[in-house]
């Protein structure tokens, strides 16, 4: 669009003058003229050094990649990505760093074919931005104004109008570096090679000649053959030091050039050390290049993105143009290792994003690991910490629950400060970046103890050992014991996410202290309470359920819904108040209390005849449904007794399976007490404080049987423990284990049964534990004597319907193969 005529440049020896020269035609009022100082410049970007440090500020920002984002939703807008990312788009970025170093200049677009646009730059000698000139001939007083409104959708300038650029601010460092250079450069021309002469003892000219000529020659190839009488002298030059003179003032002007153009001096030349030199790399792309980019962003968004769509290009009004940060920039290995943390603690990136960062193809549903048990941190590297989970805002046990407050029975007051300091406790340790897996199983197994009595508080067994009541409430406890873990793993997602605030900086401890106090009082507090009594509740319910299930044959089939009769009653349960079911409804059933959190109501059995009129399940739900929608689909639209659970697996605060596997393997040793020491000692330790195990030798393999009371009707004997669990053995185990091998000396089993009673009801240990990966849960009592450790195992067998004896023995292995798992009982000192 614009011609420009090609003009003479004057290439001559510059000094300061000429540069003075230029800027007084700059400045001139009537006819000011740019040519001349570009010339100048032009000229002067020949230094070597000044190339290098040009580039090492260019590159700087030309190699960070950037985007188009939609201001308000976020997302990028890959196709005018795509056009941003040809050759054109990439001189554009240049001109704009050009125009930092040289000042104003003008970029001409001269042709637009989708994403195909070329661009010019106008000749800088022949724009005079301070009047918005174009002087396509320096030869002529002809210009063309480019800032009228028909230059606008092809022309840009970049820059302030009356701006020279950074590189005038170091004019006189490039003129004298150069002419110094020079000087040095005749200095080593005259005072480089040493001064030869020769004296003869002849007067004839022709041979002083021949003499003359091969001195000469000599200079070059150090080689002569001269007459007889001559002698040859090199007279070294005595100028030692005069290089320094040179070589300082070059450098000094370097020096200046460089902390112009790219902050220090450090980035070129040999630094003293690799710190220093990373130092002032990362002021040049975190603050220099961070400006030039800022810069160019706004060039970009207030005058490229106008001009484009001048041109039909579909850029939106919210469309903005940035470069990535450093953070942004991470290197792919850091980026996966940090991407890996978060997948292995809890966090989910999206899938596509991962894919796309990484080029990796994925299919299939994406599944995250559980919240690491026992988490350890390096107190050491804590600000490296990576939070694990996301415990959210959303209140728990919200819904579906009565607001008078007058349903909570109120935990005891020794449990509740047991776990309130085992919390304590536990947050010191996180702080610290301690192993906090012994403080997690203590706070899983005092929680898990006060919900697990207040199920059996109402939970009446009708069974003397064995049925489906006693499987039902062994399979509730171990569902308490699970659902106490999941809670603990939770408590630790939040409060690490607590150790850094907003501004993602390490809080100090008291405000971190103060920060989980706050968000662990309903963990200890409000939601203690709803969840035992819940468990009070449930059973008190289940206990009822399994008892009436079994007697619908014999006594009646019919249960009738009943609440507490008073004005808190909820109009959702008020409307079954009364009403008759089946207990062959398998629909009636999901409606057996509790059916809300406080609920009070009950099924009671109901004598009727063949002609009571019943309530169909269908029908009960859906009154349930009109009072309280919130009901349907709910957790509380189940029969916990038939399930076998107090809580369900949604009603868990986090899958505690994971975490339960890490406990199953911790060892009697990881446990530690609130007061930070360890909590449990090695029996080798203390045996001494204890008296010998007394077996009765009068007990033979002739009359062992004597000992084995079968209860009435049945093949097994039955046990209580302390908590008042009830225990079987059958006569096969018993029968297998006093016989035979078992009978020797090492082994005893017969003198030790005698000592069963007393080792479940008074154990000084009691683990719980996972035999292997494909049984439930299992219990192990354990009783230290001076001479012996004996230890019973159970497990739940759910064919007996009861907790079983497998085995009583002595400890003949490593202890700590016997004592792990969750300690769920402390003998006391």
């Amino acid at each position: 669009m614009f011609k420009i005529v090609e003009a003479f440049k004057d290439r001559s020896r510059k000094d300061i003058r000429k540069w003075r020269q230029g800027l007084q035609l700059i400045q001139s009022p009537d006819k000011p003229r740019y040519n001349v100082y570009h010339d100048l410049i032009e000229d002067l970007l020949t230094d070597g050094h000044l190339q290098s440090q040009i580039q090492l500020r260019k590159l700087s920002t030309l190699n960070t990649d950037y985007r188009i984002i939609d201001r308000v939703s976020g997302t990028e807008n890959e196709d005018l990505m795509y056009i941003l990312q040809q050759q054109w788009f990439f001189e554009f970025i240049e001109y704009c760093l050009d125009a930092i170093l040289f000042g104003a200049s003008v970029v001409e677009f001269t042709e637009f074919v989708n994403e195909k646009i070329k661009i010019n730059l106008i000749p800088r000698r022949n724009v005079v931005p301070s009047k918005g000139w174009i002087v396509p001939d320096l030869s002529k007083d002809t210009v063309i104004a480019y800032n009228e409104d028909k230059f606008k959708p092809w022309v840009i300038q970049i820059g302030p109008d009356k701006d020279l650029g950074i590189i005038n601010n170091i004019v006189p460092n490039l003129i004298w570096k150069r002419n110094v250079a020079q000087s040095w450069a005749e200095f080593c021309e005259k005072f480089g090679l040493p001064l030869i002469t020769a004296t003869t003892n002849t007067t004839d000219s022709k041979v002083i000649d021949n003499v003359h000529g091969m001195l000469l020659e000599l200079g070059e190839a150090s080689v002569g053959t001269f007459p007889p009488g001559t002698e040859i002298q090199f007279q070294e030059a005595n100028r030692t030091d005069a290089y320094n003179v040179y070589k300082q003032f070059l450098q000094t002007n370097a020096d200046e050039i460089s902390k112009q153009l790219v902050g220090s001096t450090m980035l070129s030349d040999q630094g003293t050390n690799r710190s220093q030199t990373e130092v002032h790399e990362r002021s040049l792309d975190n603050k220099i290049a961070q400006a030039d980019k800022r810069m160019i962003q706004f060039i970009i968004n207030d005058q490229l993105f106008p001009l484009l769509r001048m041109h039909g290009y579909k850029i939106g009004d919210n469309d903005f143009f940035e470069f990535k940060t450093a953070e942004q920039e991470i290197d792919l290995d850091k980026l996966w290792n940090i991407t890996n943390g978060l997948l292995m603690n809890g966090y989910e990136p999206e899938q596509e994003w991962i894919s796309k960062t990484f080029n990796i193809p994925l299919v299939g549903d994406r599944r995250l690991p559980a919240f690491g048990f026992g988490f350890q941190q390096n107190p050491d590297n804590r600000t490296n910490f990576i939070p694990v989970a996301k415990t959210g805002k959303k209140k728990r046990y919200e819904g579906l629950s009565c607001s008078c407050g007058n349903h909570v029975q109120a935990v005891s007051g020794p449990s509740q400060k047991e776990i309130d300091d085992f919390t304590k406790k536990l947050i010191e340790y996180i702080f610290e970046g301690k192993d906090t897996l012994g403080i997690e199983a203590g706070l899983i197994a005092t929680e898990a103890n006060v919900l697990l009595q207040a199920l059996r508080t109402n939970f009446k067994t009708y069974n003397q050992f064995a049925g489906p009541d006693h499987l039902m409430l062994q399979m509730m406890e171990y569902n308490l014991f699970e659902f106490a873990t999941g809670k603990t793993e939770a408590r630790m997602a939040a409060m690490t996410e607590l150790l850094f605030d907003e501004k993602k900086e390490l809080r100090d401890f008291t405000d971190f202290r103060l920060e989980c106090d706050k968000l662990m009082k309903p963990y200890n507090k409000n939601w203690l309470e709803t969840e035992y009594n819940l468990s009070i509740a449930v059973g008190q319910n289940s206990a009822q359920y399994v008892r009436f299930m079994a007697e619908k044959d014999s006594i009646t089939p019919y249960v009738k819904y009943q609440t507490a009769g008073d004005d808190r009653v909820r109009a959702s349960h008020a409307a079954l108040d009364g009403k008759i079911f089946s207990l062959n409804d398998k629909e009636a059933m999901d409606l057996w209390p509790p059916n809300g959190f406080g609920c009070r109501c009950e099924m009671i059995q109901h004598l009727g005849d063949g002609k009571t009129e019943t309530l169909s399940g269908d029908k009960g739900k859906a009154m349930m449904y009109q009072d309280d929608p919130k009901y349907r689909g709910s957790q509380f639209e189940i029969n916990r007794g038939n399930l076998k659970q107090v809580f369900t697996k949604k009603q868990f605060y986090a899958d505690a399976k994971q975490m339960t596997e890490k406990i199953n393997g911790m060892t009697y040793d990881q446990y530690t007490g609130l007061d930070g020491k360890p909590l449990l000692e090695s029996w080798d330790d203390f045996k001494n404080t204890l008296k010998d195990i007394l077996l009765d030798n009068t007990i033979t393999a002739e009359n062992v049987a004597e000992l084995f009371k079968k209860v009435k009707g049945t093949d097994y004997m039955g046990f209580t423990d302390y908590m008042g669990r009830k225990l079987t053995m059958s006569e096969d185990v018993f029968k297998k284990h006093t016989k035979g091998y078992y009978l020797g000396k090492n082994e005893l089993r017969h003198q030790l049964f005698p000592h069963i009673k007393d080792i479940l009801n008074n154990p000084d240990e009691v683990w719980l534990n996972q035999h292997d990966k494909n049984e439930k849960l299992q219990t192990k009592y354990v009783k230290f004597y001076k001479d012996k450790v004996l230890i019973i195992n159970t497990k739940l067998d759910p064919k007996m319907e009861s907790i079983t004896i497998e085995s009583w023995h002595t400890l003949k292995t490593d202890e700590k193969q016997m004592r792990k798992g969750l300690l769920i009982k402390k003998r006391k000192e």
